[in-house]
């Protein structure tokens, strides 16, 4: 009888507990920030990669700068996720309320909704928070990965409702720097003059 309870004992010394809310200290995490600039690698499961420089200033405002031969923009509002195409000389703009960004951007960050399932898992010194939303026009899947010493976003993971996923890794995190207003607002490309 002793020896099966210390090997219980053991078992149960070897389960890493997770923190006491750790969906709390990843909302903590992003309701913290005044703004945020970071380098990001971006890969997508159909072979895709990239790199570029991140930017956010809450809440709301963010801006996907990405490195040569990508000529894109991407720039978040309250409304908007706009594409900048600088060589194409366009913006084009799709309601962020259909998109995953709303939730990691908005005011104040809940990782708790209705109609999404939160979990959180503990590993290896990375925390895992899953948001799973199987329905509707925003349904797909955030997984959100945190270093835990010290307590900081390391990567979101994005599958969409037709199942292809895109990573954003991030790197170089600084934090609480200004950041002008207009990193956050698109190019107004003048409109094509018309032919004689």
């Amino acid at each position: 009888m002793p020896c099966i309870f210390l090997g219980a004992l053991v078992v149960f010394a070897l389960i890493k507990p997770l923190a006491a809310d750790p969906i709390r200290d990843a909302e903590n995490w992003f309701n913290r920030i005044t703004t945020m600039k970071a380098r990001f690698i971006q890969t997508s499961d159909d072979g895709s990669s990239a790199m570029g420089d991140f930017y956010m200033r809450r809440p709301h405002r963010a801006r996907f700068d990405y490195d040569d031969p990508i000529d894109i923009v991407l720039i978040t509002t309250e409304v908007w996720l706009h594409i900048d195409e600088p060589s194409r000389r366009t913006v084009t703009s799709y309601p962020i309320s259909e998109t995953p960004l709303k939730i990691l951007f908005s005011e104040k960050v809940r990782l708790h909704h209705d109609g999404i399932t939160t979990t959180a898992t503990s590993d290896d010194g990375v925390l895992s928070v899953r948001l799973a939303k199987p329905t509707g026009h925003d349904a797909g899947v955030i997984l959100l990965e945190f270093t835990e010493k010290p307590f900081a976003l390391k990567r979101w993971t994005i599958t969409d409702s037709t199942g292809l996923t895109t990573r954003v890794t991030f790197q170089n995190i600084e934090m609480g720097m200004p950041l002008p207003a207009r990193l956050f607002v698109p190019t107004n490309y003048p409109a094509p003059s018309g032919g004689g």
